[in-house]
C-alpha cells in the first residue's frame, strides 16, 4: 500500500515539473469541510446501513487549474451487522466498530460555468481502513487468562524497560485500496457532490468471504474556506 502511495506522488509532482503553465494568481479556498451520507451497495448493506459521514480537505492548485486535494474521510456505521472472519482454526462472527474512513489524494479537474457556478469532475486514491470487533483475541484471553504471577512479572519487566502498556480494545482492521470517481456542483463556498468509491477489501485478505462487498455511493455538501 506504501508503494502505491509513493508512486502516485511520484506521478503528481513529475506532472507538476514538467509541465510548463502561467501562475494563476486567483485566489481560492484552501480548505474543505464535508457533511453527508455513505449509502453501502450491493454486498457492502449487508456489513451496515446508510451512515453519517464527514471529511476535511486540504487544497492546492496545480497544472492547467486542476485542483489537487489531500485529506480525509470518516463515518461511524450505523446498525452494524455481523459477518464471517476466519481465524487460526474457527469462524467467527464479528462486526464493524467504531469508526471507519479512508485518507488519501483527490484530483479534481474545474469547469467553470458561470462567476459563481462550477462544476468539478473528481477522481481519487488512497487507503481505506474497516474496523471490525476482534472476537478471536477476545475469546482466547478469556479462555486463556494470565495468572497471577505473569502478570507480576509483565509489570515489573515494563517498570523497568518504561513502558506505559494500554488496554487492549480487542479490535483489527482490513486494509484496502481505495479508489473513487465523483462529482462536484459548486455555487461560490458552498455546493452539492457526489462520488461512487471501491473498496476491494477481499482483494487483501484472506480472512474474509470474496463477496464481501466493496461498493458505497457518497452524497455531501460542503463549505470552503
Amino acid at each position: 500500500m506504501r508503494k502505491l502511495f509513493i508512486l502516485f506522488l511520484i506521478f503528481v509532482y513529475g506532472n507538476i515539473e514538467a509541465q510548463e503553465f502561467k501562475i494563476d494568481s486567483t485566489k481560492y479556498e484552501r480548505f474543505k469541510i464535508e457533511y453527508g451520507m455513505l449509502i453501502p451497495l450491493g454486498n457492502l448493506k449487508e456489513k451496515f446501513e446508510t451512515s453519517h459521514e464527514i471529511g476535511f480537505w486540504y487544497r492546492t492548485r496545480i497544472a492547467h487549474n486542476d485542483l489537487l486535494d489531500i485529506g480525509f474521510n470518516l463515518n461511524l456505521p450505523s446498525s452494524p451487522k455481523r459477518f464471517n472472519y476466519y481465524g487460526k482454526d474457527s469462524i467467527f462472527r464479528v462486526k464493524t466498530k467504531g469508526l471507519n474512513g479512508m485518507f488519501g489524494f483527490r484530483m479534481n479537474k474545474l469547469y467553470k460555468l458561470n462567476q459563481n457556478i462550477a462544476l468539478e469532475w473528481r477522481s481519487s486514491i488512497g487507503y481505506h481502513f474497516f474496523i471490525f470487533d476482534d472476537l478471536e483475541n477476545r475469546l482466547y484471553d478469556k479462555k486463556n487468562p494470565p495468572s497471577q504471577a505473569e502478570i507480576d512479572k509483565q509489570i515489573e519487566e515494563d517498570r523497568k524497560n518504561n513502558v506505559i502498556r494500554t488496554k487492549n480494545t480487542y479490535s483489527k482492521a482490513l486494509s484496502s485500496l481505495y479508489l473513487g470517481q465523483g462529482f462536484t456542483l459548486n455555487y461560490k463556498q458552498i455546493g452539492l457532490q457526489c462520488n461512487y468509491n471501491f473498496t476491494p477489501y477481499n482483494w487483501f485478505s484472506k480472512k474474509i468471504d470474496g463477496h464481501f462487498g466493496n461498493s458505497s455511493l457518497s452524497i455531501s455538501t460542503f463549505y470552503k474556506f
